[in-house]
């Protein structure tokens, strides 16, 4: 499917709005508009128009053609812009023209559910979600072969779905609609949650060496790209070192040492962690050094006088 076949509609202005409109227009398609909240400043001069949410789906639907209204806004106000374009869209009487009309959110985490206005007005609806961390600059290439999860309640919009991501560069998988919870928490925890990893390395090496923050992350990046791509190229067990993949007690006791004496608050994701290291380095190590590894690690259960 070439992106031409279908006009397009995009409501939102942050960085996945800009990845899309970037692969939209490398991609040789028609976007007709941007929708904006009340809060953003128009432009109905620029190309595409930037508008209000209810004035770029009523410039979008006068095409008249095969038409695509992205739907990419924050997860807390998917619910508030599908009604309103629902509203939009009964205004028009979508279900009397026979346009044909596909509604797609961008939420990893939410369910068809809340598009389900639109349908009421007559339109398709799907979820495309991007397995990608945007950059805030626009680039054309930011959806270039990424896995695209795509839902959707049949199987023709399915297969609609999955043309789209293609088109625009990804590579799209099927996704229950009742997994999405649980594809999300991996996502975050891959992605979000390791920036945060980052971050609390960043701010150790900074302590230890001196210098600024983006000195230490600097100094830290040629040992974290090369420990995803040794997880990339030998799977996460065979990638793993480091004094629990070597069964080092005593450095992981000296850590904890460290840890509570520094940055209780970075104890907690370091115990976490490294037990979830030792289930991954437990067949490579004797059953004594997993049970000293598992002491040190996991922290008794408080009794109820403790916590008061």
């Amino acid at each position: 499917m070439r992106l031409t076949e279908r006009v397009h509609c995009i409501i939102g202005a942050g960085r996945l709005s800009s990845a899309l409109a970037a692969a939209l227009a490398a991609g040789g398609s028609r976007l007709l508009a941007i929708g904006l909240s009340p809060d953003s400043p128009a432009d109905p001069l620029a190309t595409p128009p930037r508008v209000p949410t209810g004035d770029a789906v009523r410039l979008a639907l006068s095409a008249g053609e095969p038409l695509v209204i992205w739907l990419a806004v924050p997860d807390d106000a998917i619910a508030g812009v599908a009604r309103e374009v629902a509203s939009v869209l009964r205004a028009e009487r979508l279900s009397e023209s026979g346009q044909d009309l596909l509604v797609v959110h961008t939420s990893g985490l939410h369910p068809l559910g809340l598009l389900e206005p639109a349908v009421a007005a007559g339109a398709r609806t799907a979820c495309l979600h991007p397995l990608q961390s945007f950059a805030p600059d626009r680039d054309e290439a930011a959806l270039r072969d990424v896995p695209v999860a795509v839902t959707a309640d049949d199987p023709e919009t399915l297969a609609l779905g999955e043309r789209l991501a293609t088109a625009l560069g990804g590579r799209p998988f099927p996704l229950e609609d009742g997994a999405k919870p649980l594809y999300h928490l991996a996502a975050v925890i891959a992605s979000n949650l390791f920036v945060a990893l980052q971050a609390q390395a960043g701010d150790l090496l900074q302590a230890a060496t001196g210098g600024t923050l983006e000195e230490a992350v600097e100094r830290l990046r040629p040992l974290v790209t090369t420990t995803l791509a040794n997880v990339h190229a030998h799977g996460p067990a065979h990638a793993l070192t480091g004094p629990v993949a070597r069964g080092d007690v005593g450095t992981v006791r000296t850590h904890l040492d460290l840890l509570a004496e520094r940055s209780p608050r970075y104890a907690d994701a370091y115990r976490a962690l490294s037990l979830e290291a030792v289930a991954l380095a437990a067949p490579r190590l004797d059953d004594e050094t997993v049970r000293a590894l598992h002491g040190l690690l996991t922290v008794p259960p408080q009794r109820p006088e403790e916590g008061r």
